[in-house]
């Protein structure tokens, strides 16, 4: 996917994969969710949460072979869909397994499929369509000859109809009389008549009861922050069948990946509303200067000490970092992964405690890609019936080992997750 270079590579969603495409699934291709495409000459077992035991499903698998380097490299990404392990980062595994085989060359299947629709059927050779129009003429112009034959029988016909309705209303005595015209026809209204009444049958107590409010007996907190539950299948214990795994996957979706384009009109919107904003206070400090008594000599004190010079406001909600983050993800919308190794990720807050060293040749560990809660929506079980949350989270940062450690006997490497929740 990526090489060692300070661009931002973005992924997007693309289409769905779907039977017509299983063969030309390898670990060189990026994408959303499905099962996990391993070399060939690497055999893993579907990873537990060591929280609750549940399968982890795959959520993206990511190429990203390094500059100068005589392996294939490929990240895998999996995380715990039980929602009592959601916002932890135990519940999520990055592994990094590297191969040397070699990729077969698969044909492009859009240069491969031959077209079934003859150039003759709407180039100049289509002229002979004429030869069945000539053919069928005189059938036609039979038939529209017998058709207007047939419409001067419908006219006479219509033609009787109409005298006959018009007799018939003319025939017709009409009575002008309705509610309003008294005596001669609808209901008259007495002046004085006396009031409608109801009357209950009965012992009051028994027709009418008064129910007394009572307590609610569900916590109301609790139940909006319910989720949505697991499919049966999910629940039921895997350990015992390990086949029923393949069955807990994300629909498949193929990852188109571009790179980063600047928002060039954002610095150019955001200085005109500084100015703008710097315009409206020198203005007013100016009208209060002007109607004050001695002449705007206070103002003038007031602005020696300097206090009048213009700041950049913070964002609304005062967290610059959480304002730098939602500006960058909108600026290219639709993304749901950020590649960039060895570079600084977009942070909800600054982080702590994280790792420093790799477990397991004790390296540098550096920077290498992150999920978008984009992709949050994105991620559907193939056996849910509706689209539903099954993940959450506020962004997924993954560090790597800086020279990507390997031994002819390894078959993966497990990478540092680091998961920020979003804050409230």
């Amino acid at each position: 996917m990526a090489q060692n270079n300070l661009s931002v590579l973005l992924g997007f969603e693309d289409e769905i994969i779907t039977e017509k495409y299983k063969g030309q699934l390898n670990f060189t291709v990026n994408k959303i969710g499905g099962n996990p495409n391993y070399p060939s000459n690497i055999k893993l077992e579907p990873p537990t949460c060591p929280l609750c035991q549940l399968p982890r499903p795959l959520v993206v698998q990511i190429y990203a072979p390094l500059d100068n380097a005589v392996f294939h490299r490929t990240l895998y990404l999996f995380a715990c869909i039980n929602p009592n392990c959601w916002n932890l980062s135990e519940s999520w595994l990055c592994l990094r397994v590297q191969t040397q085989e070699k990729v077969s060359e698969i044909p492009d299947e859009a240069t491969t499929v031959i077209s079934k629709t003859s150039t003759t059927d709407w180039c100049p050779d289509a002229d002979d369509w004429d030869d069945d129009n000539n053919a069928n003429s005189n059938e036609k112009n039979g038939n529209v000859i017998s058709n207007m034959e047939r419409v001067s029988d419908e006219d006479e016909e219509s033609c009787s109809l109409e005298d006959s309705v018009r007799s018939g209303f003319g025939n017709m005595n009409i009575d002008d009389r309705n509610a309003n015209s008294g005596a001669h026809g609808g209901a008259v209204g007495r002046i004085h008549s006396p009031a409608a009444t109801a009357e209950i049958e009965g012992n009051e107590g028994e027709v009418i009861s008064i129910d007394t409010p009572t307590f609610p007996q569900h916590n109301i907190a609790d139940l909006l922050q319910e989720v949505t539950p697991l499919p049966h299948d999910v629940c039921q214990n895997f350990h015992s069948d390990s086949r029923r795994s393949p069955h807990i996957q994300f629909t498949p979706y193929f990852m188109s990946v571009w790179e980063e384009v600047a928002n060039s009109n954002s610095s150019g919107i955001s200085d005109r509303h500084v100015k703008e904003l710097l315009q409206e206070y020198q203005q007013s400090k100016e009208n209060t200067r002007m109607s004050s008594p001695d002449g705007g000599g206070a103002a003038v004190q007031e602005g020696d000490t300097g206090f009048e010079k213009y700041e950049k406001s913070n964002p609304a909600h005062g967290d610059k970092m959480f304002h730098h983050f939602l500006s960058k993800v909108q600026a290219n919308s639709g993304q749901i992964l950020r590649y960039c190794r060895e570079s600084n990720p977009l942070l909800l807050y600054p982080l702590q405690d994280l790792p420093k060293k790799c477990q397991y040749c004790q390296g540098e560990l550096v920077f290498e890609f992150q999920l978008i809660p984009t992709i949050i929506s994105k991620l559907k079980l193939v056996t849910d019936p509706k689209p539903c949350a099954r993940l959450e989270f506020g962004t997924i940062l993954v560090y790597t080992c800086k020279k990507s450690c390997w031994s002819t006997d390894a078959t993966a490497r497990v990478e540092t997750v680091v998961l920020q929740t979003e804050a409230y």
